[in-house]
């Protein structure tokens, strides 16, 4: 969790150099936080040493992330739908990521989970 706020950073400079406002960088950054403490705090159990990569490119309609992480493997998109209603405490990070993104898609691949999401 120490190497969020860097990463968020990075993030920020990166939407900055492709020109898109602000909005984009600040929803970028709040998929990344969530997917990044899923994959710290759920799949690896606490703080490690397991490498996560984020890049992200431009395309026509936004910005394409691919997020990478060696956790066990597990499919954001298949994940059953919940409400503020149904969710526990820090429940509604899946949701969150849905509603922020025009497209998210998902593979396992040589151990990794690839997530690519068009924001």
């Amino acid at each position: 969790m120490s190497e969020l706020p860097r990463l968020m950073l990075a993030l920020a400079e990166g939407t900055r150099q492709f020109g898109f406002p602000e909005e984009i960088a600040l929803r970028l950054q709040l998929i990344v936080e969530e997917l990044f403490t899923n994959t710290v705090l759920h799949g690896h159990g606490g703080e490690g040493e397991a490498a996560v990569t984020c890049r992200m490119a431009q395309h026509p309609s936004g910005i394409l992330l691919c997020y990478t992480d060696a956790a066990p493997a597990y499919d954001i998109t298949r994940a059953p739908e919940q409400t503020a209603s149904e969710a526990v405490i820090g429940g509604l990070g899946i949701a969150l990521i849905r509603g922020l993104s025009q497209e998210v898609h998902y593979a396992w691949q040589d151990g990794l989970n690839v997530y690519e999401i068009l924001v």
